[in-house]
């Protein structure tokens, strides 16, 4: 509560010109700081290994859609180079194949969706981590406040800590 009261003070006292906004914040000991939590996401070892595991299951699912895939394609092929199937053996193979496909589709959406669910969940998992390094470092730091980078239109490079999360985010990956 009191915090709020200084706070809308020094805003006032700040906008009506009466102390310059350097002395204001050093009065109060206010520490700013910016992060870029992209270049965190892209830079850190965690986030890297993160995003490999999750690349190495897409491509194993994905392997196992394209030999589903590729069997209903021989099951095609076969009965095109069969001439010595009947009609009534041909309708037969013609609706499994048909079953077959549909089974493909489903497999493939129901995969997406899943690999879809695990990316958000590993990118969610993985922005808590660095929340939680920046949180640490903030409180260790004793800043006041730590913005994300996106959300600040412009800014003094002198109180970017990206460089300071990364190397703590990454020293703290088991």
């Amino acid at each position: 509560m009191r915090i709020g009261w200084v706070m809308g003070i020094a805003f006032v006292w700040m906008t009506s010109g009466c102390v310059p906004t350097g002395q204001l914040a050093h009065a109060l000991d206010i520490r700013i700081g910016i992060v870029d939590v992209q270049r965190i996401l892209q830079e850190s070892a965690p986030a890297r290994k993160a995003r490999q595991t999750f690349l190495e299951e897409r491509e194993e699912k994905r392997s196992v859609l394209m030999k589903k895939r590729n069997e209903v394609l021989r099951m095609q092929q076969e009965v095109r180079e069969n001439p010595s199937l009947s009609e009534g053996e041909r309708q037969e193979e013609a609706e499994r194949i048909k079953q077959e496909r549909k089974d493909l589709g489903r497999l493939a959406s129901d995969l997406e969706e899943e690999l879809k669910k695990k990316d958000l969940e590993l990118t969610r998992e993985v922005l808590e981590e660095i929340r939680a390094v920046i949180e640490r470092f903030r409180k260790t730091e004793e800043y006041t406040v730590i913005f994300e980078k996106k959300a600040v239109v412009s800014y003094d490079q002198a109180v970017d800590i990206t460089e300071e999360i990364l190397r703590l985010y990454n020293a703290s990956a088991p």
